[in-house]
């Protein structure tokens, strides 16, 4: 991916960021899933999984619309 990468979003789960890909994908959009998994060094604190799907800044606005319906 050439340009800046920018997050297009956040998801609760990593299927989620795997439909919203493959939407992108099949409008000609490259995208990426970035996930996180870390845990706080407190024992009281509960596991993180961050799911972010990222585009270069270039598409960004052309993703949005396109996961609009059905994400938002």
């Amino acid at each position: 991916m050439k340009g800046q990468i920018v997050i297009l979003g956040e998801f609760e789960d990593e299927l989620n960021a795997r439909i919203a890909r493959r939407d992108l994908i099949k409008a000609g959009i490259k995208s990426q899933i970035f996930k996180e998994n870390y845990k706080s060094f407190s024992p009281m604190s509960e596991q993180s999984d961050a799911v972010k799907l990222i585009v270069i800044d270039a598409e960004l606005e052309k993703a949005r619309k396109i996961l609009a319906a059905r994400f938002m």
